[in-house]
C-alpha cells in the first residue's frame, strides 16, 4: 500500500461526510507514523460502525449491526448518570458553591456540550478514541464544540506520555461543484500551541486540488493562517482515547475501537444470523399442487393458483397419485439460536461487556454471587473509559478557559470542575441505602455522613442541612422507622 491509498484510508470521514484526501503528505511534507496495518484497522472499524461489514452480501449474509450496537452500549454506560459542574472552586458559610463571571460561562457552555457527548462519544468509542475541540467565536462571545474520531485524524506525533503532539484535523465542504477543504494543524512546542490553517478547492472528490486563501472561503474568512498561543498548558482540545490495548499494533498511542477484539466473532454473527433466517424462510409452509387441479386461466393459457398466500401454493408435478403433498418441514431453529447465542456471549466478552448484555441471559442461571463476577467484567470496562473521558474533558474545560482569556470572552476568574461517576452497573444503590440506615439507626453513622454519600454534599453543606431540619422539628422515616431531629 503505497502513501497516497493509505492516507486515502485513512481519513475517511468529518462530521459524516466523506474526504478522500490522497496527497495531505504532499501538501504539508509530512508523513503519519500509522503503520498500514492501523491504517486498515481504522478504516475497518469506520465501516463496521456504520453497517457497511465486507463481508455483508445482498440476499445472503445479513448483520446484526453489533459492532454499532458495543459502541452505542458501552457509552451510554460510561455517561450513565454522569455528574459534572463547574464552580469557583471554593464554598460560603453555607457550604455553597461560590460562583464568578468565568465558571458561570465555563458551566454553561460545558452544559452544553454535555447535553450531546453521549451520542458523539458512541462514535468515538468505535473509532478507538476522538477529539473534543473548543471552537471559539468572538463575535458572538461564545464557544461551540466540533468532534472528530480518530479514523478521521491525521497523526503527526505522539508525546511520551502517548498523547498526541502534532496532528491535523481535516474539515470540508461543498459549495456547489467546488470541494473546499481546511487542513487545521495543532503542534504543542512545551507549554505552547501552533495552529495553522491551510485552504483548498477542488472539483474532484480525490484530490486536495488548489490551495487557496483562508479569506476567499466565507466562514474560514476570519481564521488566521498561523496563530501561536503561549502557555496553553497542552493542545487546545481534549483527547479521549478508547481504554482498552491496541491489539492491532502494540507500539501505536491511538486507541483501538471497543470491539476491535470481537471482529472475527462478529463477521461470524453476521453468518449464523443469516443461516437462522434462511432457516426460517426456507421452512415456510407450502402446498406442492398438481397443475391439472389448479384453476384454469380465463384466456386458456395455463393454469392459476387459489387467492391465498401466494407461497403457499407451488404448481409441481409431484410424480404422485395425489393432487397435493404439504411442505412442512422440521425447523433447526432451537439448535440455531443455541449457537447464535454462544457467539454473542464470546462477543460481549471481547467487547469487556456483562453476559447478557446482548445474549440471552435466562440460559444460564447464576446466584447473587456468580452475577457480580460477571458484573465486574462490565464495571471495569466503563470506569477505566470514565477515567479516559474524565481527562478529556479537563482538557477541553482547560482549553475553554484559555479562548475565554485569549478573546477575551468573559473576564479571568478562579475556577475548578469535579465529576461525580455512577457505580450501579455494580453496586446496588437501594440495599446500600437501607444497609447505611441501619447504620444511622444504631448510631455508628451521622447523618450528615449519609447525605454526603447519598446526595453527594460537601460536609459543610450535609451539616448546614440537618441543622436545618433540627430548627424545624421535621419527622424523618429511616428504615421504616420514624424519628425527629432534636
Amino acid at each position: 500500500m503505497n502513501l497516497i491509498t493509505l492516507i486515502k484510508n485513512l481519513i475517511e470521514r468529518v462530521r459524516s461526510r466523506l474526504i478522500p484526501y490522497k496527497d495531505i503528505a504532499a501538501a504539508e511534507q509530512i508523513k503519519t507514523p500509522l503503520v498500514p496495518e492501523m491504517v486498515r484497522a481504522l478504516s475497518l472499524w469506520c465501516e463496521l460502525y456504520h453497517d457497511r461489514a465486507p463481508w455483508k452480501e445482498p440476499g445472503k449474509v445479513k448483520s446484526l449491526n453489533l459492532c454499532a450496537m458495543a459502541a452505542s452500549e458501552i457509552a451510554r454506560q460510561v455517561v450513565l448518570e454522569m455528574k459534572a459542574t463547574v464552580d469557583a472552586g471554593s464554598e460560603d458559610a453555607e457550604g455553597r458553591a461560590v460562583t464568578n463571571e468565568r465558571s458561570e460561562f465555563l458551566k454553561e457552555t460545558f452544559e452544553g456540550l454535555l447535553a450531546v457527548l453521549r451520542l458523539k462519544l458512541e462514535v468515538g468509542c468505535a473509532a478507538g478514541g476522538m477529539i473534543v475541540k473548543p471552537c471559539p467565536d468572538p463575535v458572538a462571545g461564545r464557544i461551540y464544540f466540533d468532534f472528530a474520531p480518530d479514523w478521521s485524524l491525521y497523526p503527526l506525533a505522539f508525546d511520551g506520555a502517548g498523547n498526541l503532539s502534532d496532528v491535523i484535523i481535516p474539515d470540508v465542504f461543498r459549495d456547489g461543484e467546488a470541494i473546499y477543504t481546511r487542513l487545521e494543524r495543532h503542534t504543542l512546542n512545551g507549554e505552547d500551541v501552533t495552529i495553522t490553517q491551510r485552504a483548498f478547492k477542488a472539483t474532484h472528490e480525490d484530490s486536495l486540488g488548489t490551495e487557496v486563501p483562508l479569506t476567499s472561503v466565507e466562514r474560514w474568512a476570519a481564521l488566521e493562517p498561523e496563530v501561536t498561543v503561549t502557555g496553553a498548558g497542552g493542545m487546545l482540545f481534549g483527547w479521549y482515547k478508547v481504554a482498552a490495548a491496541n491489539t492491532v499494533d502494540a507500539d501505536c498511542a491511538l486507541g483501538a475501537s471497543v470491539f476491535a477484539k470481537a471482529v472475527d466473532v462478529a463477521r461470524e454473527i453476521d453468518l449464523q444470523y443469516s443461516r437462522l433466517l434462511w432457516e426460517f424462510e426456507g421452512g415456510e409452509l407450502a402446498v406442492d399442487v398438481d397443475p391439472t387441479a389448479l384453476y384454469e386461466k380465463s384466456d386458456g393459457k395455463g393454469h392459476k393458483l387459489p387467492r391465498l398466500n401466494e407461497r403457499l401454493f407451488r404448481a409441481m408435478d409431484t410424480g404422485a397419485d395425489a393432487t397435493y403433498e404439504v411442505f412442512a418441514p422440521t425447523l433447526r431453529d432451537v439448535s440455531l439460536v443455541n449457537g447464535l447465542n454462544q457467539l454473542l456471549i464470546r462477543f460481549e466478552d471481547l467487547c469487556g461487556l456483562s453476559r447478557g448484555t446482548f445474549s440471552d441471559a435466562n440460559v444460564d442461571a447464576r446466584t447473587a454471587t456468580e452475577l457480580r463476577i460477571v458484573k465486574q467484567r462490565s464495571y471495569a470496562t466503563v470506569a477505566d473509559n470514565q477515567k479516559a473521558l474524565e481527562k478529556c474533558l479537563r482538557d477541553v474545560l482547560r482549553a475553554m478557559d484559555v479562548y475565554a482569556t485569549l478573546y477575551g470572552l468573559v473576564p479571568e476568574g478562579e475556577w475548578a470542575a469535579s465529576f461525580e461517576w455512577d457505580d450501579s452497573i455494580l453496586t446496588d444503590v437501594d440495599a446500600q441505602l437501607q444497609q447505611r440506615l441501619l447504620l444511622v439507626n444504631s448510631g455508628i453513622m451521622s447523618k450528615a455522613e449519609l447525605r454526603q454519600w447519598y446526595l453527594g454534599e460537601s460536609e459543610a453543606q450535609a451539616e448546614a442541612a440537618v441543622a436545618k431540619i433540627r430548627g424545624e422539628g421535621k419527622t424523618v422515616e429511616e428504615d421504616g422507622e420514624f424519628f425527629r431531629m432534636e
